[in-house]
C-alpha cells in the first residue's frame, strides 16, 4: 500500500516501516549553522511509525538489531502539520510557531536522549522512498538537540 504524505498531514491513518535509524546530536553554532555528530544510540535498529485511528497519536517502535529486543520509542500526536509537494519531494512538517504542536503521550523511552522531549516530526517522500525525522530536545540544556532519521 503506497502511503498518502497529504493524509498524513491530515491526520490520516498510515503504517510505514523503516530499515534504518541514524540519530544525530546537534550543536547549535550560531542562528544559521550547526556542528552534528552521528552517536551509536539505535544504530543498528529498524523502526515503525504509524497512526492507527484518524487524528490519533502517532507510534515509534523500534527493534534493537543488537539486543533482539522491540520496545515502542514514543508515542505523540500532532495537531496540526504543513504540507508542501513540489517536483522533487512531498513533505509533512510540524508546525514550529508556538511551541505546543506535539503533544505527548508517552516520553522517549531510550536514555541516551536524556528525558528530552519531541519538538518536531517530519515524514516524506523523496524519490519513491519514504524519510521520517523527529528533533528531540533533552531536558535542561539549549546547547544541542537530537535529530533522529527514519529511512526506507
Amino acid at each position: 500500500m503506497d502511503i498518502s504524505i497529504k493524509q498524513i498531514s491530515e491526520g490520516g491513518t498510515f503504517m510505514t516501516n523503516y530499515d534504518k535509524v541514524v540519530v544525530e546530536k546537534c550543536h547549535y553554532v550560531n542562528a544559521v549553522e550547526e556542528r552534528t555528530e552521528k552517536t551509536t544510540i539505535l544504530s543498528n535498529a529498524t523502526a515503525t511509525i504509524m497512526r492507527v485511528t484518524n487524528n490519533g497519536t502517532i507510534f515509534i517502535q523500534v527493534f534493537d538489531n543488537d539486543f533482539g529486543i522491540e520496545a515502542p520509542l514514543a508515542q505523540f500526536r500532532t495537531p496540526s502539520a504543513f504540507y508542501h509537494k513540489d517536483e522533487r519531494a512531498e513533505v509533512s512538517q510540524t508546525a514550529l510557531v508556538r511551541g505546543n504542536e506535539i503533544i505527548e503521550e508517552m516520553p522517549i523511552t531510550h536514555g541516551g536522549f536524556e528525558d528530552g522531549k519531541i519538538s518536531m516530526f517530519m515524514i516524506s517522500k523523496q524519490k519513491g522512498k519514504t524519510i521520517a525525522f523527529i528533533i528531540v530536545n533533552p531536558k535542561n540544556t539549549d546547547e544541542y538537540y537530537y535529530r533522529i532519521m527514519f529511512a526506507q
